[in-house]
């Protein structure tokens, strides 16, 4: 405890009584991690909590002031291909990194701290701090020393991408960094919804899945540096990448639609079908190979489950948006080697031969 402060000072490496195991998980594979401080006795909750913000980003150190009750803290982190999410829940507190402790982390990365409920201030290398409500969010570099103050009832999510991950030059990186992006207007509303979703449904993707966001939530942060930079070629090439985003996600809830198209999508987008089209012949298909795709991944991942109830094929092509068994039969096969009913057999094979010994 800091003489006549009511605050006490914790350096990630301080190590709790309470030990923190180490994880560690492959890239592209789902596992969700969580840990909080619950369990912890309230003497050893600042160096846990320093332990865990190390283990789950950098090293750091964590202030944290007396108040009428004590300290807690859950984290909860995940990773989509090269991109980690993760949410914390917590209590006030003041998380510092020094240009010492950089010097000990050569790994560099880009941090996108999401607000979603209380309040923040952040100070990244002596500049003007700036605050944060609920839907806005920051971006700071690792390799910039910044202090983070967080309020009382916090909810904070974060992203966390390879510095490399954003091909723009140091002194770029420097201007954009530290820097409030208002959630409720322009291309921030847009990254703000599309940032919470991904932290609600982060433990549902499948490891292709997630590298699928993963490259959709960088090709926005992408976006986001050109905008802020004031890059000449925003205006045409940002907003072709952030509509052809838009128009994924429309498309990943309307697959059970049999009617979806480039027609629909063109309407709820108020585009032409022609310029749907050419978004996707841009990334070398088209709307409809796009659609098909999408609805055959998740008829696949369908047939694969080992539920009690085992629906009939003809009843998961229809769920996903296919009106004829024999073309879903024909597009399976041609995309699998096999027919769905080989597919599920095959699939479900080891577990039934399993369960007979």
């Amino acid at each position: 405890m800091q003489a006549g402060t009511g605050r006490r000072t914790v350096a990630s490496g301080e190590r709790s009584a309470t030990a923190l195991p180490r994880r560690s998980k492959p890239v592209g594979v789902s596992m969700v991690v969580h840990v909080s401080t619950d369990s912890v006795p309230v003497r050893d909750r600042a160096a846990f909590f320093a332990d865990a913000l190390a283990q789950a980003y950098l090293r750091n150190a964590i202030t944290i002031p007396e108040g009428p009750r004590p300290f807690s803290a859950s984290l909860t982190s995940d990773r989509l291909g090269p991109l980690q999410v993760s949410n914390l829940l917590a209590e006030p507190y003041q998380v510092s990194r020094t240009r010492r402790m950089i010097s000990h982390d050569p790994d560099e990365y880009v941090f996108i701290g999401l607000q979603r409920r209380g309040a923040s201030a952040f100070l990244q290398d002596g500049r003007e701090a700036i605050s944060l409500r609920p839907g806005d969010f920051t971006l700071f570099a690792t390799s910039i020393p910044v202090t983070a103050q967080y309020g009382e009832s916090l909810e904070i999510a974060t992203f966390v991408l390879p510095r490399r991950a954003l091909a723009v030059p140091d002194s770029d990186l420097y201007r954009i960094t530290g820097s409030v992006v208002r959630g409720d207007e322009g291309l921030g509303r847009l990254m703000s919804s599309f940032l919470s979703r991904i932290v609600d449904t982060v433990d549902s993707y499948t490891p292709e899945a997630g590298e699928e966001v993963a490259r959709n939530a960088t090709a926005l942060f992408a976006t986001l540096t050109a905008e802020r930079l004031g890059h000449d070629r925003f205006d045409v090439d940002a907003a072709q990448r952030v509509l052809h985003l838009r128009v994924r996600s429309f498309i990943n809830r309307k697959l059970a639609d049999p009617d979806l198209s480039a027609a629909s999508i063109a309407r709820a987008h108020h585009v032409s079908a022609r310029y749907i089209q050419r978004l996707f012949q841009s990334q070398g298909t088209t709307v409809g190979r796009w659609i098909l795709r999408r609805r055959l991944e998740e008829c696949r991942r369908e047939l694969e489950r080992t539920s009690p109830r085992v629906p009939a094929v003809s009843e998961v092509a229809r769920r996903w948006g296919f009106t004829s068994p024999a073309r879903f039969n024909h597009a399976f096969k041609a995309a699998y080697g096999m027919s769905p009913s080989e597919w599920r057999a095959a699939t479900r094979f080891p577990t039934e031969k399993h369960m007979a010994r």
